[in-house]
């Protein structure tokens, strides 16, 4: 399995937790934002394997014309496949015509462009002029403020409205035990570590984000969407110390830190392993426009 092939396989395994953690307010409010239009235009953002595309699909009753923006070429390829299973899987007839995906049925037409591009290009890749909505599912904590800066900015050249979900906030382990904070904030820090596009928001994003949208004069409704992970799901509690593990030793300052962050890695798994860990990771929505 590839890294890309590795990254596909946990943004599949996040669908049900993106699902039930999305802020049910935050989302009917951009909902009641756009039920006048008879059809609707969006750009997803940071498109991955297409998982916030589907999830919108069947949330939407109007005719719905898709852009998917994304860097990398394999995740568009895997998104086209899921978006033609999906609609086996909801009756849409599926026909793709060259680059474009066609899905209907009885009462709904949804055309599904791919894009591979960068978010910060959008202006070059696509006529931002004739968009209803930007969406963005767990992109934005990955973004220093600069670049959410410039990207609010070409937004709001557009007066275009973003609807933005799972922004990472915070992660906890429950029950709590030695060093868990300590590693945790060696894990933040890591999404803060110093980047050739600068630091990472990570954690501090929801604060950033509010405050950057409601600067430039954007109408801001902001709401929690946590995941909470049983003792149940080992699979992906073992994803997420995986992550830990290979992103913590980066920035430790002493090499004799290894040793225990090592043992506090053996203890979790431990846990894991008699299902006695479980963990919420917190996050935020937002959902900004212009009247």
């Amino acid at each position: 399995m590839n890294k890309n092939q590795k990254l596909a396989e946990w943004l599949e395994l996040r669908i049900p937790y993106d699902a039930k953690g999305r802020n049910s307010i935050v989302e009917a409010s951009c909902q009641e934002y756009l039920k006048k239009r008879k059809s609707l235009k969006i750009v997803d953002l940071g498109a991955g394997t297409g998982a916030n595309c589907r999830y919108y699909l069947s949330k939407i009753s109007q005719d719905q014309e898709w852009f998917l923006v994304e860097q990398n070429q394999e995740l568009l390829e895997i998104a086209l496949n899921r978006l033609i299973m999906w609609a086996q899987e909801n009756r849409y007839d599926s026909q793709l015509q060259n680059s474009t995906l066609v899905l209907k049925n009885q009462v709904y037409k949804i055309t599904i462009h791919r894009i591979v591009g960068s978010i910060l290009d959008l202006e070059n890749l696509i006529d931002l002029n004739t968009f209803d909505l930007a969406v963005a599912n767990a992109v934005f904590d990955l973004f220093s403020e600069k670049q959410f800066q410039t990207f609010l900015e070409c937004l709001k050249k557009y007066q275009l409205p973003l609807l933005a979900t799972i922004n990472y906030t915070g992660t906890n382990f429950l029950p709590q035990t030695e060093d868990d904070s300590y590693f945790i904030k060696y894990y933040n820090q890591h999404m803060q570590r110093q980047q050739d596009f600068g630091r990472g928001m990570g954690p501090d994003c929801g604060s950033y984000m509010w405050e950057a949208m409601k600067h430039i004069n954007m109408k801001v409704l902001q709401g929690e969407s946590p995941w909470e992970i049983s003792s149940n799901d080992s699979v992906f509690l073992q994803l997420m110390l995986r992550f830990m593990e290979e992103s913590i030793p980066e920035i430790l300052e002493e090499i004799t830190l290894q040793d225990k962050l090592n043992t506090w890695l053996l203890k979790k798994q431990q846990m894991i392993a008699q299902k006695k860990l479980s963990c919420n990771v917190t996050h935020q929505d937002f959902w900004g426009y212009w009247e």
